[in-house]
């Protein structure tokens, strides 16, 4: 697997930026209209004390108006004035909270969408890596990214990005209008927040350090939470709850500590900059106090200034709570990027070809493959060798072979997902690398030996692809009449409708497989791959399957890869795979020499 970063570093804040900013720049209309709104209530604020001015300039202590004001004002008595001036605040804030919900309410929509686009921009990417690197990932983990992670970044843009904004926009608006009723006041306040942008600077590290490592304790809490529901029957029948309680009580303390060492690093910031902002306010009150004894500063004036120097505050006061927000939401990133740098080296070559009516014709000559040693064993025997196979329309070749011959990586081969080290392996002729990799892989119907059924109900079950027609009930019926499933649901109280639980544990293994392969045979494909379709079935369903596929075999390639001999009985051409070699099978009693069943 490559990947764009060829370092162990995390990704940088700048790469995460650049792989979702463009995706929220699709939405640059409501975006606009959103930081619009922001804007305007920005604007709001500051024209918020300005009314209290001049009640307090005009009418509690006498001093006349600026001609600026006075002619807005009409000749009123000094209570006039005041009610004049009160409704004047209440206009400023109900247009400060109305434009405020407006702009919360298009970034939600924003967010919504954004959080949709991002989760299947990861699930698509997932999708095209091949399934065995996720071996050795966590589940847990990886649902984790594809849920959760994308939606901290989708909140970092969309309402901690926009809480920034205003808070920076009023602070620069606040400082401008500071600078205007008393330069020395502005300049002091512009210190301070100097001063404290300097001291958020000092946490901000330590504070995404303890971020990165919480979030590496929920991923491994998760993964463990999703194992021990996946083995609950296990779990319950050996009696050991305890054991796994005890495990995953550790799991979750590591993630506790982690937990409280992230908490202890934003309440000490926190408490930092609580202490600031005390000091702050007492430095401007004192310092604005003296210019008012001093006749430089109205008492009006100071207020407006205490309100602004409060605004300048502001962001301090959230300053814990948006660090948190924006150190969670840039490990979350780093993780996200790291998955979607990832590159499959199964790519299409730019003139890849879509063939037009497929005949399923499969040739592998001289394939050899080796999975990747991270010993320092240089002289391992690859797992295939030299292995070359024909595939033709009608005809049933099975395979046989133990435990770790190869047979799964054969498997993986043919369906590319992955390609050969040496050796070429076509299609109607055509090599693998020049086929398009989606359509390649949709002229397979494949039954795989572990089976999964999504929940939902048994129609759901036989919902082709987009690019297939719709099957219609009577093709349904056709394929469960097959398999011999048509008594049983008919027997089921809403028939075609009926519920299957996740991975159709409601239904006995036997009955499972059969649903699985007549959902394969519903596939109308060229070429039919199965993996050993008779493991864990009863000898009925076994029986059942045997007289389905000698219906399905007619105009396709159909491979079975088994270990079960009635297969090869039925078939046109048999082989044998071991030690990473394809032998002709000749006769049943030859069997025992070349493969131990």
């Amino acid at each position: 697997m490559k990947s764009k970063k060829t370092n162990n570093t995390h990704p940088h804040w700048k790469r995460i930026f650049q792989l979702f900013v463009p995706m929220l720049w699709q939405h640059k209309k409501a975006l606009l209209l959103a930081y619009l709104w922001g804007l305007a209530t920005i604007i709001a604020i500051i024209l918020m004390p300005w009314p209290l001015k001049y009640s307090i300039d005009a009418v509690l202590v006498g001093k006349p108006l600026p001609e600026s004001v006075q002619q807005f004002l009409p000749q009123l008595s000094a209570t006039m004035q005041i009610i004049l001036l009160a409704i004047v605040t209440v206009a400023i804030a109900s247009f400060a909270a109305i434009a405020s919900a407006e702009e919360k309410l298009r970034n939600a929509r924003i967010r919504e969408q954004l959080g949709m686009e991002v989760r299947d921009r990861v699930l698509k990417h997932i999708q095209r890596l091949p399934a065995h690197h996720f071996n050795q990932h966590k589940s847990g983990e990886l649902v984790l990214r594809l849920v959760d992670d994308g939606q901290k970044v989708v909140r970092l843009l969309t309402k901690t990005t926009p809480v920034m904004f205003r808070h920076l926009g009023t602070t620069l608006f606040a400082f401008s209008a500071m600078l205007l009723v008393s330069p020395y006041l502005g300049l002091l306040g512009g210190s301070i927040v100097f001063v404290l942008v300097l001291l958020i600077r000092k946490y901000a590290k330590p504070l995404r350090l303890a971020s990165r490592y919480k979030r590496k304790t929920e991923g491994a809490v998760s993964a463990l939470g999703q194992e021990i529901i996946k083995g609950l029957a296990n779990t319950q029948a050996q009696g050991m709850e305890a054991r796994v309680s005890h495990y995953f009580q550790q799991k979750t303390q590591i993630s506790q500590h982690a937990g409280i060492a992230e908490t202890r690093v934003a309440v000490t910031m926190e408490r930092t900059m609580q202490l600031a902002n005390g000091l702050a306010i007492a430095v401007v009150l004192g310092g604005g106090g003296y210019l008012v004894l001093q006749q430089q500063l109205t008492l009006g004036s100071l207020t407006v200034c205490l309100a602004y120097m409060a605004q300048l505050l502001k962001p301090v006061e959230k300053i814990n709570d948006l660090a948190s927000s924006v150190s969670r939401a840039l490990v979350r990133g780093e993780n996200l990027v790291h998955l979607l740098d990832q590159v499959s080296p199964l790519q299409d070559h730019p003139h890849a070809l879509r063939l037009q009516q497929p005949k399923g014709e499969i040739k592998l000559e001289n394939v050899s493959y080796s999975y990747p040693n991270n010993t320092q064993d240089t002289d391992a025997s690859p797992v295939l060798q030299q292995l070359s196979l024909h595939l033709q329309a009608g005809k049933l070749t099975v395979i046989i072979g133990s435990s770790g011959s190869g047979k799964s990586t054969l498997l993986h081969l043919i369906l590319r997902m992955m390609d050969a080290q040496t050796g070429q392996i076509s299609f109607d002729g055509i090599p693998y690398q020049q086929i398009q990799l989606h359509f390649l892989r949709q002229q397979f119907a494949v039954m795989l030996q572990r089976t999964h059924v999504f929940s939902g109900t048994l129609r759901d079950h036989f919902t082709l692809p987009d690019n297939e027609p719709v099957a219609s009930e009577a093709q349904i019926w056709r394929m469960l009449k097959w398999v011999a499933l048509t008594d049983f649901v008919k027997q089921l109280p809403q028939g075609l409708d009926s519920p299957l639980e996740e991975d159709a544990m409601n239904l006995s293994g036997g009955q499972r497989a059969r649903l699985a392969l007549a959902r394969t045979l519903l596939m109308d494909r060229p070429v039919l791959l199965l993996d050993e379709p008779l493991a864990n079935v009863d000898p009925t369903s076994r029986e059942i399957i045997l007289n389905a596929l000698d219906k399905a075999r007619q105009q396709r390639s159909c491979l079975i890869i088994t270990h079960h001999m009635e297969l090869a009985e039925r078939a046109d051409a048999v082989f044998v795979l071991q030690q990473g070699h394809l032998k002709p099978f000749v006769t049943h009693q030859e069997a025992p020499l070349r493969f131990a069943l």
